[in-house]
C-alpha cells in the first residue's frame, strides 16, 4: 500500500525552521518557569514507566485525544501523553503547583517544539504509540518512527482517509471510523473503533439544535490549494451575501499560518463578511441553515452533528492525495450536492433546492457513533 508521498505532509511545525527553532526557545523558557515544580520533581517522571504513549502536535488535536485520555485515566491504564505545544489543555490534567500531586498513573509532558521536540519524539521507549500524525517515519519528514516502536497507532482527524501518498506506512494499527475502508490497510491490523471526536460532538450537538434563522450559509474550508477559498476567491461569496444570506467565512486553522497573506487580502475583498477563527467548531456550526464546502471533514462533522445539507464543491483535488472518490463525489452527493465548477455561479439558486433532498443514514457514514472511546480503550488496555 501506498498512502502519501517523500515530500512529506505539511502538519504543525513544518514551516520555517529558524522560527521554528526561537519560538521552541522561547517556549521552553516560559513553561519551565510556569511549571517550576513539575521540573524540580523530575525523579517521578525519570521512574515512571509504561509501554504506552500519546503523542500530539498541540492543543488544536485535543479533542481527538480528550475521551480517549479521560477514558484511559477512569480505568488507571499508565500512559504518557507527549505534546510539542505548552498551551496543550492536556497539561492541566496535572496540578503542576500541588507537591501532593500523584504522577504514578500519567504523565503530561512538553518535549519543546521545532527539531527539539522532533527529536524527542523520534526517540521516545514507548512499544506502543498512539498518534494522529500522517508521515511519521516517511521519507523527509522530521518524525521518525522509534526504534523501540513496535506498534504505532494511528487514529484520524477527520472521516476521510485522504493523506498524501505513504502517509500512514509506518503505521502498525489502524483504528479505523468505517469498515469500507478496511481494505486499503490490508497490511496493517485494522480496529473498526469509530471517533471519539465526533461521539463527543453529537452528543453536545443535542443541546444546540435549535439556532438557525433559515437564512445562513457557512463557507468552510480546508487549506491550501485544494481549498475552496482559493480554488473560487471571493465571488462566489459575495453572490451568496447579494442574494440574501448571512454568510460566515471559516477558514482552516492552518491558512492563518501558511496562506496568511491571501486570507488578509479576502478578507479585505469581504469587508461585511465575518471571518470565523475559533478552535472548536461547534457553536458556528449549529447556527448554519447550510454548509458550503469542499472536501474537508467539516462536512461530515456538520452532518452528523445537525442533519442539515452541505453544498461540496469542486476543488482543486491533487494527484498526491489517495482516496479522494469517496470524500468528494460520493460523499458529496449523500449528505447534499456536489457542485461542479462550471455551476458555481448559480450556487445561490442551488442552496434553496438543496433541502429537498433525502440524505444519507448517519450509521452508513460512521462506525460505532456512542462507543468508539469505550472500544479504543479495550484495545489499548489489552496492549
Amino acid at each position: 500500500m501506498n498512502f502519501g508521498n517523500k515530500n512529506g505532509y505539511l502538519d504543525p511545525g513544518t514551516g520555517n525552521a529558524l522560527f521554528a527553532a526561537l519560538f521552541g526557545i522561547l517556549g521552553t523558557i516560559i513553561f519551565f518557569a510556569k511549571n517550576a515544580f513539575y521540573r524540580i520533581t523530575g525523579k517521578k517522571q525519570e521512574t515512571f514507566k509504561t509501554d504506552l504513549a500519546i503523542f500530539s502536535e498541540g492543543k488544536i488535536y485535543w479533542i481527538y485525544f480528550k475521551d480517549i485520555v479521560e477514558e484511559l485515566i477512569k480505568r488507571k491504564i499508565k500512559f504518557t501523553y507527549y505534546t510539542m505545544d505548552m498551551n496543550d489543555p492536556a497539561l492541566d490534567l496535572h496540578d503542576f503547583s500541588n507537591e501532593n500531586e500523584d504522577f504514578s498513573l500519567f504523565k503530561v509532558r512538553y518535549v519543546g517544539t521545532g527539531n527539539r521536540g522532533y527529536s524527542a519524539i523520534s526517540n521516545l521507549k514507548e512499544k506502543n504509540i498512539l498518534s494522529t500524525t500522517p508521515n511519521i517515519g516517511t521519507l523527509g519528514y522530521p518524525i521518525k518512527k522509534p526504534k523501540n516502536c513496535e506498534n504505532l497507532i494511528h487514529i484520524f482527524h477527520g472521516l476521510g482517509v485522504d493523506y498524501k501518498k505513504g502517509g500512514l506506512d509506518s503505521y502498525d494499527t489502524i483504528l479505523l471510523h468505517q469498515s469500507i475502508f478496511a481494505n486499503l490497510f490490508e497490511s496493517k491490523k485494522v480496529v473498526l473503533a469509530g471517533l471519539p471526536y465526533l461521539d463527543s460532538l453529537i452528543e453536545r450537538a443535542k443541546e444546540m439544535q435549535n439556532r438557525t434563522d433559515g437564512k445562513t450559509v457557512l463557507v468552510a474550508s480546508t487549506w491550501g490549494d485544494r481549498g475552496l477559498l482559493k480554488t473560487y476567491g471571493a465571488k462566489f461569496i459575495s453572490d451568496l451575501a447579494n442574494a440574501g444570506y448571512n454568510v460566515i467565512v471559516r477558514p482552516h486553522p492552518y491558512s492563518y499560518v501558511y496562506e496568511k497573506d491571501f486570507l488578509e487580502n479576502l478578507q479585505k475583498e469581504l469587508p461585511n463578511i465575518p471571518f470565523n477563527t475559533e478552535i472548536d467548531n461547534l457553536s458556528v456550526l449549529s447556527k448554519a441553515d447550510i454548509l458550503v464546502s469542499e472536501l474537508s471533514g467539516v462536512r461530515l462533522d456538520f452532518y452528523l452533528a445537525f442533519k442539515r445539507p452541505v453544498l461540496s464543491l469542486e476543488s482543486g483535488a491533487s494527484d498526491e492525495f489517495e482516496h479522494n472518490e469517496w470524500l468528494v463525489n460520493t460523499i458529496g452527493n449523500e449528505i447534499g450536492i456536489f457542485v461542479k465548477k462550471e455551476e458555481i455561479d448559480n450556487l445561490p439558486q442551488i442552496i434553496k433546492n438543496v433541502s429537498e433532498r433525502k440524505l444519507i443514514d448517519e450509521n452508513s457514514i460512521l462506525a460505532n457513533i456512542g462507543k468508539s472511546k469505550m472500544i479504543i480503550a479495550d484495545y489499548l488496555e489489552k496492549l
